[in-house]
């Protein structure tokens, strides 16, 4: 959506005073019809980045990539479970996300073990 450098510095830095258990980070899939349908400039390079620092800041914290993955990091997109804890599958608020048997063929083919955690959310 245009941040700069800095402004993501701040947030990760802003985020370790929080203290999160997770955070789940999206990356903008322009979608037409909608403000930001030109906003198309980031890099798969800018992306793994992002995530690198935010790993970096955040050790202990569950990294989780959300939406926008599959459009911004294309064929890199393994390369950010490296840094990355989880992805969501799926349908995200504006795309319909990749299935969740494609996105498990990714993580296993980078060695990876595969949780799923099937348990509801209790709605009261």
């Amino acid at each position: 959506m245009g941040e700069k450098d800095d402004d993501l510095i701040d947030l990760a830095m802003a985020l370790r005073e929080v203290k999160p258990d997770s955070i789940p980070l999206n990356t903008l899939h322009p979608v037409a019809g909608t403000p930001l349908e030109h906003c198309d400039n980031l890099t798969p390079q800018r992306c793994l980045k992002v995530l690198c620092l935010f790993r970096f800041l955040h050790p202990r914290t569950e990294i989780r990539i959300a939406g926008g993955r599959e459009h911004n990091l294309r064929s890199l997109q393994p390369l950010a479970l490296y840094p990355a804890d989880s992805v969501f599958v799926n349908g995200y608020l504006t795309t319909p996300g990749a299935p969740a048997p494609e996105v498990w063929g990714m993580i296993e083919d980078l060695g990876f073990k595969i949780e799923v955690d099937y348990r509801q959310p209790v709605v009261g």
